[in-house]
């Protein structure tokens, strides 16, 4: 609850009030006691009778779909009811303008209910980020007669929404990860195979005398080596480290960065589910969770999770999947650990690579 004072009226007010006292001061009677009174009543039975439609009010929101997808228009609705005896005179809706798109009900529009009165608001909408989080209206605000003050109060019943990011190629262009379509999955850049592939260089100080190729050597007077082919990665591993934010103080810069988030994940799970290469993924949904995504189906799956599926039940598992990290950070084992950080100051921090 926000409650604003409005400088100028209370002025003017302060102003009135003064004049009715001294006049009540002087002359008495009931031409200057009655509007006295009705002056100091103003504020008091205007705070209660804010408090009594608050009290009665009723509203309910809802999107035609459970999960919406990022960009697209829907309909969405809002019933709003007062199921008191005293009528709302021009209560002022709050959308939610910072995230979402309501084309037909505006920001700070006014709405004016009948004692037992009811009203339905329909819009199209468009959410702007991926995640799950409120949608619609957000706050509904009450003012007294004079305008001398105001109070905004959260709607009784808020709507949160399911919102799927975007299938892009933005992992694929940030990664740009070698040999992607065979079934053995990628090459390493830092491992190398015991075996000699076909590659050759002129002999240098240190190489191995088995490596060296005697016939090619002959052929061009110079000691020519082969050298070992690139290992192939059998396992790939995505891991999601998202931030633990609590959710009164989700602003539209957090938002963006969720969004972001998400869409390079789903991206990355596509990258390789559409080819068949296997990709682990682990993630924060309640404990840490894994998903093996190796075709469009396990993607999928993963995509209708990951919109409201990540969150922290407690530090304690956040502090898990930042183990996690650290035992990985400098070890080079047969597999490739792309780790994703929400919250960085860097964007190059954002994406890590280790295998």
């Amino acid at each position: 609850m926000k409650i604003q004072i409005h400088k100028k009226n209370l002025f003017i007010y302060v102003l009135c009030l003064t004049g009715f006292i001294v006049l009540a001061s002087f002359y008495g009677g009931p031409v200057s006691f009655v509007p006295l009174y009705a002056l100091m009543l103003v504020i008091p039975v205007s705070i209660a009778y804010v408090f009594i439609n608050y009290h009665f009010l009723s509203l309910f929101q809802e999107i035609e779909v459970h999960k919406v997808s990022k960009g697209e228009n829907h309909i969405f609705r809002s019933f709003i009811e007062n199921s008191g005896i005293l009528p709302i005179h021009k209560m002022v809706l709050t959308t939610y303008n910072d995230r979402c798109d309501l084309y037909d009900i505006k920001n700070g529009a006014e709405l004016s209910l009948d004692s037992m009165g009811k009203e339905e608001l329909s819009s199209r909408i468009s959410c702007r980020y991926a995640g799950a989080y409120n949608v619609g209206i957000e706050k509904v605000s009450f003012a007294d007669p004079f305008k001398i003050f105001s109070v905004d109060i959260n709607v009784p019943y808020s709507f949160r929404a399911i919102v799927r990011p975007r299938i892009t190629d933005i992992a694929g262009k940030t990664l740009d990860l070698e040999n992607l379509i065979n079934s053995t999955g990628l090459k390493s850049t830092r491992q190398f195979e015991d075996i000699p592939g076909s590659d050759m260089r002129i002999y240098q100080q240190g190489d191995a005398l088995s490596s060296i190729n005697w016939k090619v050597s002959a052929k061009l007077s110079d000691l020519m080596v082969r050298l070992p082919d690139q290992m192939e990665k059998r396992h790939v591993t995505v891991l999601m480290y998202a931030s633990n934010i609590p959710e009164i103080k989700w602003d539209t810069e957090f938002l963006k960065k969720r969004d972001y988030f998400l869409e390079f994940a789903v991206s990355a799970a596509y990258h390789f589910g559409s080819r068949n290469v296997p990709v682990e993924i682990i993630y924060p949904s309640g404990d840490i969770k894994h998903s093996i995504v190796d075709s469009y189906d396990t993607f999928l799956e993963f995509y209708n999770i990951v919109a409201d599926g990540i969150f922290y039940s407690s530090e304690r598992v956040q502090k898990e999947l930042l183990k996690i990290i650290d035992e990985k950070r400098g070890s080079y084992g047969t597999g490739t650990w792309i780790i994703l950080r929400e919250d960085c100051d860097n964007p190059m921090d954002f994406c890590s690579i280790i295998g």
